[in-house]
């Protein structure tokens, strides 16, 4: 999505409004998504480009809704990721000091293109753990099932087979 600053820059008004969805196919080199993650709609991104006399403010809200599985049982899920993206917009003539590069999108040819930042930002926002909630049981080492639905593992006590001399010792004293 390319944003056309010409009239905010010649002061013709003093703020822009924008509202735009986004997919990664609208951007090639799009930073990629983890493998077990997948966008379910495109991002939506709605904001403002506030003058500020010699760099510009750009303030957006950004939220995405994404599909992946429990890191514990591999239950599918969903979830959604929303974020403020505040940048500074400059045509390099202003002197902005302390900002990292990363905070920083420059003017070209009269307006600024940020879909790859908005992308990179929904990639580095992700949660890097997925549960489908927090008290997940996971997966039986045993037999593979749900731990708590189907499973019946955990009512049969297996021994380590090192260790059955001790149990044959306590079933002695337990007599």
């Amino acid at each position: 999505m390319r944003l056309d600053l010409t009239q905010l820059m010649n002061k013709r008004i003093p703020s822009l409004h924008f509202d735009f969805f986004l997919s990664m196919d609208d951007v090639e080199d799009a930073p990629q998504l983890p493998d077990d993650i997948a966008l379910c709609a495109p991002i939506h991104v709605v904001g403002d480009v506030i003058d500020n006399d010699g760099y510009m403010a750009l303030r957006a809200k950004v939220s995405a809704d994404y599909a992946t599985v429990c890191d514990r049982c591999l239950d599918p899920l969903e979830g959604t990721v929303s974020f403020p993206l505040d940048r500074i917009v400059t045509t390099g003539f202003a002197a902005i000091e302390n900002l990292d590069e990363d905070d920083i999108i420059w003017v070209k040819e009269g307006g600024i293109d940020f879909d790859r930042e908005v992308l990179e930002a929904v990639t580095l926002e992700l949660p890097v753990y997925h549960l489908c909630c927090d008290d997940c049981p996971g997966l039986c080492d045993t037999c593979g099932k749900k731990i708590g639905s189907g499973c019946t593992c955990g009512e049969k006590k297996e021994i380590d087979p090192r260790m059955e001399i001790f149990q044959k010792l306590l079933d002695k004293m337990n007599k």
